[in-house]
């Protein structure tokens, strides 16, 4: 088990915030600068529409640089990189045991120098439709995809985060620059490390390169959802169909921190449906599901939704169990005083497990920095949920009205 982990934080002139977390006693150091944009953030304030897949486009051509590709520079100073885009961030990241503060610059360099033309963006256009092409005969991905799109008619999050064959036509080194330079900027990132290193020498290095501030912040604009479709299905050469139920929450409805309500809808859908649950078993017995069940809770920037999915023979058996089972009575019956106690310290466990990888650290301290949350804080708010909050979420998300669900029912060929 680790040290308690301190925290020490720094903001630069221009808005950019550097989080530093000392573990003295790791050999390996992780670097991460996160950007507060990603695919879902398409429309713009004069009513313009970016391109599906801008965000992503964005985070593949940052590692151009003329006469050479970033992940080059990271590999000749012992470090391995990588980069991820989600529904509402993007993320640069370095991964090494030596040089961290040569990485460092590169992954500075990385993300306050675009070097966007038009051959180079020509050519990633076909490298990145190859890839959506590729998860076009993904069944978790197309089901995935199937089900937003059930929670969320019409919305950019059922949209694929890398963009459309359609989409991809219409991005160029014109619109790629004008975002990078919308969104990019210190007041909308932030750096973080993990490891062994000086926060007065990180404080140095950043201050080196010259990242713009726009005064103001461009404002992201939300589109008003849509009513939730009430379930499909479809055919996919696969060996066994799959299924998967949603639920949306709608955050207008609460006044919970996004942070809080994650915590809070994790407990309880691991009371009705967790590997710990008397109905996981029943679900096991009654060969409605096997070991690829799952169910996952997303809370971030306007969007709160719960996915339930795995391979099942019984689609059908599926979705009448979720509707029949996600309720408030139900979660009454589980929720005793022992088993709320239970999910409280896997919860407490899970948190202090993590705290072994430099990885999940610097994501989490990253993405907690937009919701003015402290990583080091959760383990209070964990401790701070009661039975009665369980409770009283549920009532917001164990609804029918909130309920959908999708089939990708198998085509043998």
């Amino acid at each position: 088990m680790v040290a308690k982990l301190e925290k020490v934080t720094r903001k630069l002139k221009n808005g950019f915030e550097i989080q530093v977390i000392q573990m003295p006693n790791f050999n390996q150091i992780y670097g991460l600068v996160m950007v507060n944009f990603g695919s879902v953030n398409t429309l713009l304030e004069d009513g313009e529409q970016l391109p599906a897949g801008i965000a992503h486009f964005i985070e593949h051509k940052l590692f151009a640089k003329p006469g050479y590709d970033v992940s080059e520079k990271f590999a000749e100073y012992g470090a391995n990189t990588n980069a991820y885009t989600s529904y509402t961030k993007t993320a640069y990241l370095f991964q090494t045991i030596e040089n961290p503060y040569d990485n460092l610059r590169i992954l500075l360099d990385l993300v306050s120098n675009p070097y966007f033309t038009k051959k180079n963006v020509n050519s990633e256009r076909g490298i990145i439709d190859q890839e959506i092409q590729m998860y076009l005969d993904m069944p978790e991905w197309v089901l995935e995809q199937k089900i937003l799109s059930q929670l969320y008619p019409n919305d950019p999050i059922s949209a694929d985060i890398a963009g459309t064959s359609e989409s991809l036509k219409e991005i160029n080194n014109e619109n790629l620059l004008s975002t990078y330079y919308r969104y990019y900027q210190p007041k909308n990132m932030n750096l973080v490390l993990v490891g062994n290193v000086d926060i007065d020498k990180v404080e140095e290095i950043a201050n080196e390169f010259d990242l713009e501030a726009t005064d103001p912040m461009p404002n992201k604009i939300m589109r008003p959802f849509e009513p939730i479709s009430d379930g499909g299905q479809n055919t996919m050469e696969i060996s066994q169909s799959r299924s998967s139920f949603g639920i949306r929450v709608d955050l207008d409805k609460t006044s919970k921190s996004l942070v809080e309500l994650q915590f809070e809808i994790n407990m309880v859908m691991e009371t009705l449906v967790g590997e710990s649950s008397d109905y996981y078993e029943e679900l096991t017995n009654s060969g409605i599901i096997d070991d690829s069940f799952s169910y996952n809770v997303v809370a971030e920037s306007n969007y709160c939704f719960v996915i339930i999915s795995g391979t099942t023979p019984k689609p059908d058996g599926f979705r009448e169990f979720m509707s029949s089972h996600l309720t408030t009575e139900i979660l009454k019956n589980a929720l005793t005083a022992t088993k709320f106690q239970q999910i409280k310290l896997d919860a407490i466990g899970s948190y202090v497990f993590a705290q072994n990888s430099p990885e999940s650290i610097a994501n989490q301290v990253a993405e907690l920095y937009f919701y003015d949350t402290d990583y080091l804080k959760l383990i209070d708010i964990i401790d701070g949920i009661t039975i009665n909050d369980l409770n009283e979420v549920a009532e917001l998300v164990l609804n029918p009205d909130n309920y959908t669900y999708y089939h990708l029912l198998s085509e043998k060929k």
